[in-house]
């Protein structure tokens, strides 16, 4: 594709990159040959995540935290793009931990955007939320609609998009944010404060029911990772975009009991029940992206819907004997 010469030879920093992720949009950027510099602190990222990376002689890889102003500013030498993937990723622990979501969110993506301003870098893409939306009964959710955020996470999400405005606004920094959709796929850990897919995968392969919080009826648009690091590809190399944001969804929303009945048939444990309990605080009802203005401006496309992204998704935890 177009997007391959562009970034090749590009020198470029990808924050939380030993994370989901961010460990699968340096793979592809690797293979564009392009030069990544990749941070994390492994709070969420995990070594294992760029062990190939770590052979490939573009890149190099520094244990650090966006907290740390001094480094970032160091760092943002000479780098050309910045993808800042690094987050207080879960809507549950930022309801227990609303300070350190903010510390490491906002704080932190304060200071890539500072250390970009003094460094000349050209452009940032941030991996902003859905959760900017809240839970507005307003469907699909288009980029232009009120935003009211109910979780410290959403919030977070939502200060760090008007920063990033008002960088655009006030020092011409090329700013886009793309607000992801329920992303899945390989390398998405099975943790208390993952996503639904890979907690409910690891359940189902020992034998256990998927855990549903609320009724089950709740519509979320779940999008396959090789949409969203592609969705990042053409955002890093587009023109005119300074201050866009973009839904980055597959645009084919389901219930989340229609999930888990088509992950049990995959997985051939369809005689597995469901397990239902409390709806939790700060989750939203319904959930899923109009994405016009991406297929639009950065000629987005979701290649992949529930089915073949969850087949793909089985088949590698498969060859990893069901670790995920």
């Amino acid at each position: 594709m177009f997007y391959i010469l562009e970034l090749e030879g590009k020198r470029i920093l990808v924050t939380g990159v030993a994370g989901f992720i961010g460990s699968n949009l340096s793979d592809e950027l690797l293979e564009k040959k392009a030069s990544v510099i990749g941070i994390d602190n492994f709070f969420n990222g995990r070594m294992d995540n760029i062990k190939d990376s770590l052979q490939n002689q573009n890149f190099t890889f520094h244990k650090a935290d966006i907290r740390d102003y001094d480094f970032l500013l160091e760092i943002c030498k000479d780098i050309d793009i910045i993808f800042h993937e690094a987050a207080f990723t879960s809507v549950p622990q930022s309801v227990k931990m609303p300070i350190s979501c903010n510390e490491v969110n906002v704080n932190g993506t304060l200071n890539i955007l500072n250390a970009a301003r003094i460094r000349d870098v050209e452009t940032i893409i941030f991996a902003s939320s859905s959760s900017v939306y809240g839970d507005t009964p307003t469907l699909p959710k288009k980029e232009d609609m009120n935003l009211i955020p109910i979780s410290p996470y959403g919030v977070a999400k939502l200060a760090c998009e008007k920063y990033l405005y008002a960088f655009y606004k006030v020092y011409g920094l090329n700013t886009v944010a793309l607000r992801y959709f329920n992303v899945y796929g390989p390398r998405q850990k099975d943790s208390t404060y993952s996503g639904v897919i890979p907690i409910w995968l690891g359940r189902i392969y020992r034998d256990e029911n998927p855990i549903v919080f609320g009724d089950g009826e709740q519509r979320r648009d779940f999008t396959y990772i090789k949409d969203v690091v592609n969705a990042n590809l053409l955002s890093g190399v587009a023109n005119n975009i300074a201050g866009e944001v973009f839904n980055i969804g597959a645009s084919s929303p389901i219930t989340v009991n229609e999930l888990a009945d088509i992950i049990k048939k995959i997985c051939e444990k369809e005689y597995l029940g469901v397990d239902f309990t409390d709806p939790r605080p700060g989750d939203i009802r319904d959930s899923f992206a109009d994405i016009t203005k991406a297929r639009k401006i950065l000629k987005f496309e979701p290649k992949y819907n529930i089915q073949t992204g969850l087949k793909k998704y089985i088949e590698w935890s498969k060859s990893r004997n069901y670790t995920i």
